[in-house]
C-alpha cells in the first residue's frame, strides 16, 4: 500500500480517537436427540474486535472515510490471514448506518467496524491458539496504524 494512503489512514485514526476494543464471540448451539431433551451449550468461537472512532458528521451515511478506513482493514486481515496457514476465519463488518453513543462521554456519537475471528471448524468446538494468535496480530497491526487498544483518549 502506498505510504501516503498509510498516512491518510493514520491520519484518520488519529483524528477521530479510535480505539479498540477486545471481546470474545460465542455462539449458542442446541442439540436435539431423538426423544431427548433440548441440551443448549454457549461456545466461545472466537474474537470480536470492535474499532470505534468520533462520528465528526451528523450525516446518516457514512462519509468516505469511513469506507476507505474499511478498505484498509481488509488489507489489513487479509495480511494476518496470509501470513498464518492455520485454519480459521477473519472478516470485517462494516456497521455503516449504526451509531454509538459513548455513555462514558457525554453520549458522543461513535462509528464502529468489527473485525472477527473466528473457528472454522466444529461449531461445538471452542477457539483456540490460531485465533487468538491471529487477533493479537490484528491488534498489533491497528496499534501500529495509531488505534489505542481499551477505551479511546475520551
Amino acid at each position: 500500500m502506498p505510504e501516503t494512503l498509510i498516512s491518510d489512514v493514520r491520519q484518520i485514526f488519529e483524528s477521530h480517537q479510535c480505539y479498540c476494543e477486545v471481546s470474545p464471540y460465542h455462539i449458542v448451539t442446541e442439540d436435539r436427540p431423538a426423544g431427548g431433551a433440548v441440551t443448549v451449550r454457549r461456545v466461545h468461537a472466537g474474537f470480536d474486535l470492535d474499532v470505534y472512532g468520533v462520528k465528526m458528521s451528523r450525516a446518516p451515511d457514512p462519509p468516505a472515510e469511513y469506507w476507505l478506513v474499511y478498505n484498509k482493514l481488509k488489507e489489513l486481515v487479509d495480511a494476518v490471514r496470509h501470513e498464518s496457514n492455520q485454519p480459521y476465519s477473519i472478516e470485517v463488518i462494516p456497521f455503516g448506518s449504526t451509531i454509538i453513543l459513548d455513555t462514558r462521554n457525554h453520549l458522543q456519537p461513535m462509528a464502529m467496524l468489527r473485525i472477527r475471528v473466528t473457528h472454522t471448524g466444529d461449531i461445538h468446538e471452542p477457539a483456540g491458539a490460531a485465533e487468538q494468535q491471529a487477533a493479537k496480530a490484528v491488534e498489533t497491526q491497528l496499534s501500529m496504524l495509531g488505534v489505542t487498544a481499551g477505551r479511546g483518549r475520551g
